[in-house]
């Protein structure tokens, strides 16, 4: 063992003698090192040319050498600012899905939304349940949000006698609000089942209450 330290110690020796100091940190360097004069061609041969290739312009003051070199580091985040980031993320958020009424090629009102299927379906599912509107169920792969609605009555079409027999009032129904791919983006629709769409009355306040939570 002894023998072993020893070898390894006259290496090391040898290599420091051998490479001298091409091992030393010279990190810190430029703090100390002088500059030097450029190279000079012997009397008798031909000049050399050169450029600097990183030359050091001419300075009007020569800055004091620091005695040490700090890392730089980014200003604190000031906490009074955190209201106004989450409303600037907010209206990214809203902009980035400009989400807005519209009408599709047979003349449906839709929601139109130009963000991707996977964050439409996130930001829907938060204004859904930020909203008035009852979600019983979801189903992401099928891009289909169950709504409990009770629709309104429309008195113009009860007759004179309605009032008298029996209660009209009207119970409540499961709506399906489908989200599409499109082109671009995705569009939402309400349909009272898989193939027939909801009233156009009841699909306007519909999509006007999730656009209204996508927008605050």
């Amino acid at each position: 063992m002894r023998i072993a330290v020893v070898i390894s110690a006259l290496w090391l020796s040898g290599c420091s003698t051998l490479f001298g100091d091409s091992f030393r940190d010279r990190s810190e360097d430029y703090l100390t090192t002088e500059p030097v004069a450029s190279t000079t061609t012997p009397e008798g041969m031909t000049p050399l040319v050169y450029d600097d290739a990183l030359a050091i312009p001419e300075l009007p003051v020569v800055p004091e050498r620091p005695d040490s070199f700090t890392v730089p580091r980014p200003a604190p985040l000031d906490v009074d600012d955190n209201d106004t980031d989450s409303a600037s993320l907010a209206e990214y958020r809203s902009e980035a899905l400009n989400p807005r009424l519209d009408q599709d090629g047979a003349g449906t009102q839709i929601l139109r939304l130009d963000s991707g299927y996977a964050q439409s379906w996130a930001s829907v599912t938060e204004a859904i349940s930020a909203s008035d509107l009852k979600l019983m169920d979801l189903n992401r792969s099928t891009g289909t949000f169950f709504l409990q609605i009770t629709p309104e009555v429309d008195e113009s079409k009860q007759g004179f006698w309605s009032p008298l027999f029996g209660n009209d009032e009207p119970e409540a129904q499961v709506f399906l609000l489908k989200m599409n791919r499109a082109h671009s983006g995705v569009y939402l629709s309400l349909l009272t089942d898989n193939d027939n769409l909801a009233d156009e009355a009841l699909t306007q306040s519909v999509l006007s209450e999730v656009l209204r939570q996508l927008e605050s």
